[in-house]
């Protein structure tokens, strides 16, 4: 069984409104009631919050999460917090090898995998991830998320698919996105 673990961060970097409502939770919620995939999901602010919940794959309980999709503002090799930190991708895999053992990871964040294919191939290798996917442009909220809805979709529904499956898959049936937003799978 596919299971999901999200985490978002709080995107509004001016001012924390708590009292506004997650993006990526409706998407989720969307997955559990139509295809019945289960979800872990966390907001998380900073770079504290972030270590703190993603060393949750470390643990047993939740090894039965095999996609991991992390919705975050992005640069170039990088995720950024609402404080304005930013986590580079490759620093990252050095630091957390076998973290993404057998999952499939996708960032959601703008530009994240706009880097050398080496270094996502050895982000790849050092977090042990069977797929990598994401973006190498910016892209806008309101189409990511139908493509985004799309891909979790076809990556719980098609579980054997390799990255280039996945990729094929997108050129055939997700054209314009992929082009747009610079979509990569490895």
């Amino acid at each position: 069984m596919n299971r999901i673990f999200c985490l978002e961060t709080e995107w509004d970097k001016s001012i924390q409104d708590l009292k506004k409502k997650s993006a990526a939770k409706s998407l989720l919620e969307f997955l559990e009631n139509t295809i019945d995939i289960p979800y872990a999901f966390r907001q998380v602010a900073t770079s504290e919050d972030f270590a703190y919940y993603i060393n949750h794959l470390n643990h047993n309980s939740y090894s039965a999460y095999d996609m991991v999709y992390l919705c975050f503002h992005g640069a170039k090799s990088a995720i950024e917090f609402a404080n304005g930190v930013n986590l580079n991708l490759s620093t990252f895999g050095n630091k957390h090898k076998k973290l993404f053992l057998n999952r499939n990871v996708h960032f959601g964040s703008c530009s994240s995998l706009r880097m050398k294919e080496a270094d996502i191939i050895a982000f790849k290798q050092n977090t042990d991830a069977r797929m990598i996917t994401g973006y190498t442009k910016d892209v806008d909220f309101m189409t990511s998320f139908v493509f985004e809805l799309w891909l979790l979709n076809a990556i719980a529904t098609f579980p054997r698919y390799t990255a280039k499956g996945i990729m094929s898959k997108a050129m055939q049936e997700m054209p314009t996105y992929v082009k747009r937003f610079g979509f990569v799978a490895y």
